[in-house]
């Protein structure tokens, strides 16, 4: 029995055409979605300038340091980064030879005055009982030489006589003159030193009660910044024990690119990426200043991008994101993409 086979018959498809058609569709389909996306790509880089303003900016508040005018070693930190105080709260135990040095040396200055007044109230009592005495022998003087100078002939009283008249009544006046001054001189010292010891004791009590013991206390209710001291670590004079941020205050400084087609002004109206959601806010301030903005995940061979500060304030129904963390700024040139973005945010609950 003989089958003959048609295989060019138009009704029976041909596989191997089919593969190579299926295949063909599949390679034009990639190819024009790839050449899409990099002209899509291309088209968004250069024209998204032209739309919005972008640029990166920190989470911030008005922060508090906590430091100490002494070297102290810290014994105790009772806080963590992050964690919240309240005004007043401890935050660290320390300890320092430094203040105790201060302390001692106060005492000591103390210690001198009070025995100085001592000294001085003994010459003063001791010149004022005294001068009684020198103002009875300098009457008596003065009437030996009134009866000296009543006799006819002074040339009949001896050169002897005269000598010691002239001379008792000088010395005379001069230990009244002495001890006049000397009781005056020792009660304005005692005036001036009884100012110089309230004004130690002034300083002594302060110190002891700014120091409170090595209490170091939270001076504003907030959020404790990232690396306080640690147990056991020496802090200098000055610097900084812990940080607390003012979280009731809760700003973002906008790092302004230098390029730019218009210029941000107070009042402008900004979108805020942070991660996947997008929160509106409004340029407080512009700050007479321009800053650094140094991100951990930057390039070692591009150099940071420096820029004029403006001041975000968030809208009052927008929780503030986490302090310290890292967001983008997007600033619309017109208010019709300003609006498009803001109604996206509330459309798709990106907030």
């Amino acid at each position: 029995m003989n089958i003959q086979l048609r295989r060019l018959d138009p009704n029976v498809p041909d596989p191997v055409e089919s593969r190579r058609s299926a295949t063909g569709r599949l390679v034009r389909l990639i190819y024009a979605v790839g050449v899409i996306g990099v002209l899509s790509f291309f088209l968004l880089r250069f024209s998204m300038p032209l739309v919005f303003l972008g640029g990166p900016g920190i989470v911030s508040a008005p922060r508090e340091i906590v430091s100490l005018p002494y070297i102290v070693q810290v014994q105790r930190m009772d806080v963590t980064p992050g964690a919240r105080v309240e005004a007043g709260a401890p935050i660290a135990l320390v300890r320092s030879p430094q203040f105790a040095e201060t302390l001692s040396n106060l005492t000591r200055a103390l210690a001198e005055v009070t025995s100085r007044e001592a000294e001085l109230r003994v010459k003063a009592r001791l010149s004022r009982d005294s001068l009684g005495s020198a103002r009875s022998r300098l009457r008596v003087a003065d009437e030996s030489l009134s009866r000296l100078e009543k006799i006819a002939n002074t040339e009949s009283a001896s050169l002897a006589y005269r000598t010691t008249v002239y001379r008792e009544r000088a010395e005379a006046v001069q230990n009244v003159v002495e001890l006049e001054a000397a009781a005056e001189e020792a009660s304005t010292q005692l005036l001036r030193l009884a100012q110089t010891r309230e004004q130690i004791q002034s300083q002594l009590e302060r110190a002891e009660r700014e120091f409170d013991g090595g209490r170091v206390l939270s001076p504003v209710t907030g959020i404790v910044a990232t690396h306080p001291a640690r147990a056991g670590e020496t802090v200098l004079a000055g610097s900084s024990i812990a940080e607390v941020f003012h979280d009731s205050e809760v700003y973002i400084d906008w790092y302004i690119p230098d390029f730019r087609l218009v210029d941000p002004q107070p009042g402008y109206r900004v979108v805020v990426g942070i991660g996947r959601t997008r929160v509106l806010g409004t340029i407080s301030e512009i700050l007479p200043i321009s800053d650094t903005f140094e991100s951990r995940r930057s390039s070692i061979l591009r150099e940071p991008q420096r820029g004029q500060v403006a001041r975000i304030r968030l809208d009052p129904d927008v929780s503030p994101p986490a302090l310290n963390s890292t967001v983008n700024v997007y600033m619309y040139y017109t208010n019709v993409a300003s609006r498009i973005a803001e109604a996206l945010i509330h459309m798709f609950e990106l907030s």
